[in-house]
C-alpha cells in the first residue's frame, strides 16, 4: 500500500494570515519542505538547523526595496518546526524546461541580475558570508555528519577541481574531511568582496520573458567573494543549459572579474553544503 502524500499543517499564527488553499509540495534541494498555492509559498524545516528560516526572513526584509524578492507574509514556529510564508512571485525558475528554451537569454539575464546584486554597497549589508565563516560552517557540517559524500561531483573534484589549483586531483571516494583539508590548504589569498546571493543556481532566479521577476532562497545572502555566486551560476548553467550558455554568462558578467581558479575553488567548497 502506498503512503499518502504529506500534507501541510500550519501553525495557528499562519492560519490567521493565509487563506485556505490547495497546497502543492514543490520541495527541491534546499533541505526545507516547500509548499506553494496559487498566491503563496510556505517553507518548513526542523528547528535548530544551521541555516534558519528566521535568518532568511531577516535577509528578505533587508533586500526588499533593493532587489525584487518575495514579500514576507509571516514567520512562525511550533514544537518541532519553523515556517516562513511569502507571497508567490510571477515567472518560472530558470531551470524550468520552458525557460531553458532560451538558454542564452537566461544566461544574459542571470549575469545582469548578479551584476546588479554585486553593485549593492557592502557597507550597508549586515550579513557576513566570508570565506573564513564558510570554512567554519563547512567544518561544523563535516563534524556533524551533514555532508553527503555520495553526492560529491566526481568531475568537480577531479579534472576541473584541484588540478586547476595546483594541488593534484581529488579522487572519487575521498571523504568530506579530505575535501575540507584541501580547501583549507588551497584557500585563496584574497577575497573580492561584494554582496552575494550565496546560492546563485538557476532554480533561485525567476524569469518572465526578458525580465528577472525575483530572487528566492536567500538564506545564504551576505558579503563574500563574488566567485561564490559566479562559480555556482556557471556550474548550474553548464549542467542545465550547456557550456555555451555558461561561457556566455561569464562574457556578459565581465571576464575581467573572473578568476578560473576561484571558480573551481568555490564549486568544490559547495560540495560541503
Amino acid at each position: 500500500m502506498l503512503n499518502s502524500p504529506p500534507e501541510l499543517s500550519l501553525p495557528t499564527e499562519l492560519k490567521r494570515v493565509l487563506p485556505a488553499a490547495r497546497w502543492q509540495d514543490v520541495s527541491g534541494d534546499s533541505g526545507a519542505r516547500v509548499w506553494q498555492s496559487q498566491k503563496y509559498v510556505v517553507k518548513v524545516q526542523p528547528l535548530g538547523r544551521l541555516e534558519s528560516l528566521r535568518t532568511e526572513q531577516t535577509k528578505l526584509r533587508w533586500l526588499s526595496g533593493r532587489l525584487p524578492v518575495p514579500q514576507i507574509v509571516g514567520y512562525a514556529t511550533d514544537e518541532q518546526s519553523e515556517y516562513l510564508a511569502t507571497a508567490r512571485l510571477p515567472g518560472l525558475p530558470m531551470h524550468h524546461p520552458d525557460a531553458l528554451l532560451h538558454a542564452l537569454r537566461n544566461a544574459d539575464l542571470l549575469a545582469r541580475a548578479l551584476r546588479e546584486l554585486h553593485r549593492l554597497p557592502i557597507r550597508e549589508c549586515p550579513f557576513n558570508q566570508s570565506l573564513a565563516l564558510k570554512l567554519r560552517q563547512a567544518r561544523e557540517r563535516v563534524e556533524l555528519g551533514l555532508v553527503d559524500e555520495k553526492d560529491f561531483d566526481a568531475e568537480r573534484l577531479g579534472q576541473l577541481g584541484m588540478s586547476q589549483l595546483g594541488l593534484g586531483q581529488l579522487r572519487v571516494g575521498q571523504s568530506a574531511e579530505q575535501v575540507l583539508k584541501y580547501l583549507v590548504k588551497s584557500r585563496p589569498a584574497t577575497e573580492d568582496l561584494v554582496v552575494t546571493h550565496g546560492d546563485a543556481c538557476l532554480p533561485n532566479f525567476l524569469v518572465s520573458g526578458e525580465v528577472v521577476e525575483g530572487l528566492i532562497d536567500v538564506g545564504r545572502l551576505g558579503i563574500a567573494d563574488r566567485h561564490q555566486d559566479l562559480a555556482l551560476a556557471q556550474r548550474s548553467l553548464s549542467r542545465n543549459a550547456g557550456d555555451e550558455a555558461a561561457e556566455h554568462f561569464l562574457d556578459v558578467y565581465g571576464r575581467q572579474w573572473v578568476d578560473t581558479g576561484k571558480l573551481a575553488y568555490y564549486q568544490i567548497l559547495d560540495e560541503l553544503f
